[in-house]
């Protein structure tokens, strides 16, 4: 091809075809060097740059997608066909059990120890005053504490009002030890099979629910999301993560992995198994021939293409 002065464009579809061949025969390993993933990460993902690549496309995307939600009356059905909307719901019912050691920590906490012995306190006094009509075994026995009270008052005096003392002792005595108790007793039934079961039945519901809701619906609802503030946030909190020696590991250990199951195969037999060979050949003539014939063209191919056509001395 020595003394040619351009690029013939009628072989432009043949060293398209030549190329594509060539690249379809190489692995997969041949075109992603894992080393370079994370400087590359680092690089587009800079604070300010993905910023501003977040503010140019992303947030128009979010912003039009939204805008288009808000018209429609479809409801979130549509997106699932009805064997897999009854699979989920059959998934999402079944029982939830809580982690005990969760549960056991939150019912052990000082402001549920508090709430019970609150309770407890308020339920023996109107259990002893007789109930707001004072009436009852309550009532009964709300009169034998205070016929106590008069009655060793009367008989010993200072030391009866000791006794009355203890006995309001010994009573708080017994909500503080029945607190205990009471706290186990919760444990056991957020534990339980009941309550699992009913959680399940909830999540259920709530997401045969959800599904009922139209697309404006959640349009509405998302747009209530502080999305200035998540907007500025993104950008700082993805590169802090990347600066971090276990994440950075992390990418370059799933990149490496990534590689390695897909270099079993040429990037030919990778595009076969996704069944898009003939779509990326087509594509690459179709957007390859006008972007290669115009380049052709350029003075700068034009010299480039004159030296390396000139013939070097041995």
């Amino acid at each position: 091809m020595h003394g040619v002065s351009g690029l013939d464009p009628s072989n432009i579809p043949q060293l398209l075809d030549l190329a594509f061949d060539f690249a379809c025969g190489q692995p997969v390993s041949a075109y992603v060097d894992p080393a370079k993933v994370l400087p590359a990460l680092e690089l587009a993902l800079e604070p300010e740059r993905a910023l501003r690549w977040q503010t140019r496309m992303l947030v128009p995307l979010r912003a039009r997608l939204l805008e288009r939600a808000s018209r429609s009356a479809v409801t979130l059905n549509a997106w699932l066909p009805a064997d897999a909307k009854l699979r989920l719901a059959e998934l999402l019912g079944a029982p939830v059990r809580l982690p005990r050691a969760w549960i056991e920590k939150t019912v052990a906490s000082e402001g549920v120890r508090d709430s019970v012995k609150t309770l407890l306190s308020e339920t023996l006094t109107t259990f002893l005053k007789g109930g707001a009509a004072g009436t009852g075994v309550g009532a009964a026995v709300g009169l034998g504490a205070r016929a106590l009270g008069s009655m060793t008052k009367s008989l010993l005096g200072g030391l009866g009002e000791g006794i009355q003392t203890q006995l309001q002792e010994r009573v708080r005595d017994f909500v503080d030890t029945s607190v205990a108790t009471v706290q186990r007793r919760i444990v056991d039934i957020v534990a339980g099979d009941d309550v699992a079961r009913a959680l399940g039945q909830e999540r259920r519901k709530a997401f045969l629910a959800a599904l009922e809701q139209t697309e404006r619906d959640v349009a509405k609802q998302a747009a209530r999301t502080p999305f200035d503030t998540l907007d500025a946030l993104a950008p700082r909190i993805v590169a802090h993560n990347l600066a971090r020696a276990e994440v950075r590991e992390a990418i370059e250990a799933e990149v490496r992995e990534a590689l390695a199951e897909l270099s079993q195969q040429t990037l030919g037999e990778v595009l076969d198994d996704l069944g898009l060979r003939t779509t990326a050949r087509a594509t690459l003539h179709a957007r390859g021939r006008p972007w290669l014939r115009a380049f052709a063209q350029t003075p700068e191919f034009a010299a480039w293409w004159a030296s390396a056509s000139t013939p070097r001395d041995p």
